[in-house]
């Protein structure tokens, strides 16, 4: 019983923990789409481009337009 308690809240922990590091993307996420439409990609190339991993962090404005060509 002792050790499926602890497999349990292993676990558990486990899950907690790769929850929040999703949470702590997706608003990378966002701020990545924000600047890539601000840089004049439409939504649409903004999203493809960082969910495919072509705008990622510190890209500049003309990187990212030219990511998505």
């Amino acid at each position: 019983m002792k050790s499926a308690l602890i497999i349990a809240l292993s676990i558990f922990s486990f899950s907690a923990f790769a929850a929040g590091g999703a949470a702590s993307n997706n608003g990378l996420n966002g701020d990545l789409i924000q600047k890539a439409t601000a840089a004049g990609l439409s939504s649409e190339q903004a999203t493809k481009g960082v969910a495919t991993g072509h705008i990622s962090t510190g890209a500049t404005a003309e990187q990212m337009r030219q990511a998505e060509r």
